[in-house]
Parts: structure tokens; sequence; C-alpha cells
């Protein structure tokens, strides 16, 4: 039982076969001594393969695997590995590692990845930004994620709510008792019925028509201005309203009749700043203003004059940038509500985006292959993501898989492990 355990220099990489690696390099160095139970005892800076398993290391998208470990039991280990932990060697390891995204990686963690390594970014809200990082690394980079145009839906529509409804506001003085007994409190001024508001949206999405869906059932009216009907005629994309929804001519008249508008287009260089001061000027006094899609569909400057003028009576704001909306009186203003991020996250997307993982690892370690159908199916994002960077070529619905040189191609790729380095084959 004296024996050591091995992996290679580069990695822990191999054939794999029946979940345990068949071949290994030859240059391959001892890290630790098997003990008499069977534990292996740890060299410094190094941590040992169970089993002569190959590793899976997750890096800042999650910290408990024990799901994941489960799922791959027999086939691979799963470990988290820590911000203090970057310098064990853990990362360099490991033949597959799992991250949200490589752009919010650490520099010290992202230049341990290797280029033979499998990186899976699960649910990465900018694809093109971290495509292009791994590119300019040299990393192999596949995206896993789900579809999520139900959650932004029903997010935009519990902000619309929240803003019509006034319940944040009323929310915070619920300890106050002071006006309920027979006087209507001040904070309930500027409440509305959800009954006849005109709803207006901008863009075609997916959650586009879930959300117009969920307004007319509130028996609200709804129109839509299309921003991408000039592009190249693709309508791949395209969705279908539900027939009670009025196609809008133009942005000025789509303002100009909306009690509440909601933003879903993409990113582009037609939508950047869409509302700005000059678009501003034909908004319906007192209208609603909610973005669930990038910050940069908005100039912050003239939607924060806006409300401070009561041009908009307030906005909701999915993610924010810049200065303007980190001086504390916006923040708390009654009439603004700003979320972390987070109309496109729910329990369930997050599990099957890790189901989705494990089927790719699976797939990965006992066949060598990455299935066609393992990249990114969420709909909205792929519209994001067409016009985003001139670097990123147009995505095929089918599934995409990124190779080293930034190349986007689909169908199965066969992997295969030769002297530590793992190469793509046709």
């Amino acid at each position: 039982m004296g024996k050591g355990v091995t992996m290679p220099p580069e990695a822990s990489s191999g054939r794999v076969d029946g979940g345990r690696v068949a071949e290994r390099n030859p240059g391959s160095r001892q890290i630790g001594k098997m003990r008499s139970d069977g534990t292996v005892r740890k060299s410094k800076g190094y941590e040992p393969l169970s089993m002569g398993l190959p590793l899976v290391v997750a890096l800042n998208c999650m910290d408990d695997c024990r799901a994941e470990a489960e799922a791959l039991e027999g086939v691979a280990v799963v470990e988290h590995v820590g911000l203090a932990q970057v310098g064990e060697g853990k990362i360099e390891a490991a033949v597959a590692v799992l991250v949200q995204s490589l752009a919010y990686l650490p520099r010290a963690a992202q230049r341990r990845l290797q280029p033979w390594q499998l990186i899976l970014s699960l649910g990465c809200a900018d694809k093109a930004v971290d495509s292009g990082l791994a590119s300019d690394l040299g990393l192999q980079l596949l995206h896993v994620d789900s579809g999520r145009s139900e959650e932004v839906a029903d997010t935009a529509m519990a902000l619309i709510l929240g803003l019509l409804r006034r319940t944040p506001a009323l929310a915070a003085q619920a300890g106050a008792s002071a006006g309920w007994l027979g006087a209507l409190p001040a904070a309930c001024r500027g409440m509305r019925r959800c009954r006849g508001q005109v709803l207006g949206i901008i863009g075609t999405s997916a959650s586009a028509c879930a959300l117009a869906t969920r307004c007319l059932s509130f028996k609200m009216r709804v129109i839509y201005l299309d921003t991408e009907e000039e592009r190249d005629g693709d309508r791949r994309h395209r969705r279908a309203f539900p027939p009670l929804v009025k196609k809008s001519e133009n942005l000025k008249e789509l303002l100009s009749l909306s009690d509440v508008v909601s933003l879903h287009c993409p990113l582009t260089n037609e939508t950047v700043q869409i509302i700005n001061a000059e678009t501003i000027k034909y908004i319906k006094p007192g209208a609603l203003l909610v973005n669930t899609s990038s910050s940069h569909l908005l100039d912050d400057c003239a939607l924060k004059e806006a409300l401070i003028e009561g041009t908009l009576a307030g906005c909701a704001l999915d993610g924010v940038e810049g200065p303007q909306w980190l001086e504390a009186w916006v923040r708390e203003m009654p009439n603004v509500l700003i979320l972390p991020k987070s109309a496109d996250y729910s329990e369930e997307v997050w599990a099957e985006i890790r189901a989705k993982a494990v089927s790719v690892l699976r797939s990965f370690l006992l066949e060598g292959v990455v299935p066609a159908n393992a990249a990114s199916d969420d709909e909205d994002s792929q519209r994001d993501s067409l016009w985003q960077d001139d670097r990123q070529e147009k995505i095929d619905k089918e599934g995409i898989t990124r190779i080293k040189d930034g190349e986007q191609r689909s169908g199965k790729r066969a992997l295969v492990a030769a002297g530590g380095w793992t190469q793509w084959l046709m």
C-alpha cells in the first residue's frame, strides 16, 4: 500500500474509459502516499485525485458541489476551489473547470487555466466578453445556459406592479400606523390600477412576448416596437405576440402612447442609449420605465434628470452602471427600484444549468466528445450576442463549441488526450 498516486505534470488528463483514467502521460510525478486505510496523504501544493479519477474544479460559480459530485461519482472528483486555494495547484490539475464568468475571475486564477482544459461557463451574463477573453487567453470555452425568458418576464411584471401599486414604498412604511384609521396615507397617492394602462414594449424577444401575455391578463393594453425589423431581413428569432398586441410604427409613437415602457431589445449600434435626452421628450408625462435588458440602452444622466423633473413618475432597473446611480439619494427615491442584475435568475433555471453541465462533463469524460446541444439555448441571450462583438460569429440555433482560435463550429467534436494536451478533432 506504499504506492504513490501519480498524475501528468500538466494535468490529470488521459483517455477515460468507464469513468477511470485508462492512460496517463508517461512523464508523471508522485503527489502523495497511499495510507493503509486507502486515503492519500497529500504532498504540499497538490491536490491528489481520488482513486485515479480526473479532477473537475468549480471556481466562482458555486460553493456547494455535492450535487455534481454525486452525479459524477465514479467518473470524476468534483471540488470547489476558493480564492484562498488558487495557489494550491488544483486548477492546473483539473481536466475541466466550471466558472460563471471568466471576466470576474481574479487574474491569478485566469493565469492558471490551461489551453487543453474544458472550461464550462455556467449562465454567464455577458457571453461575448467571456468568449473574447477566452480567445485572448487561448482557452476552450463552452457556454452552458438555459432559457430564461419566463424569469425575465416574471421580474418585469413584478417591477411594473411594484411601480403601479407603490408596494415597495408602502412596505417601507408598514410599521407606521398613523393615518391608516380613516385617513388615506400620503404614500398611497399615485397608486394606479393595472386595467386600462398602456404597456409599450421595445423589442420582440421571447421575454417581451411572455410579458405581453401577462399584462393582457391584467387587462392592460399592449403595444410593441420591433427594433430589428430592417436588419438584413433576419427573422430567425422573431416572436409572435398575442393577437391583441398592436404594433407601433416608430419609437416616438410608442413613447407618446405608453403609460409603462419596458425594454426587451438586444444591445446593438442602433439601440445604444435608445432612451436618451432626445427620446425622453416624447415620453408620456408621468409614465413609468422598466429595463430588464442591458443598462447601456439608457442614457443614465437623461433618465436621472427626467426623474428629478417629474417627466417620469418612476423607473425600475435590473442592474445599473455608472456613478449616476451610486448616489444614495437616487437609490432612496421611493419611485426608483434597482435590482442587482437578477431578473433572469430562478432556482429552477440554475438547477437546469447545473444538470446540463453534468451531462456535458459525463459526455466529455466518458465518451470524449462535447455534444452539439451543450451550448446555451437561451434564445434571448443569443439575440443579444449576435450584435455585441465583431469577433463573435453568428450563433447556431442547435449549439456552438468554441475552440482555441476563437472559431465557432457546430456538431460533435471528438477530444483525445495526447502528451497532456487535448486536441480538437473534427
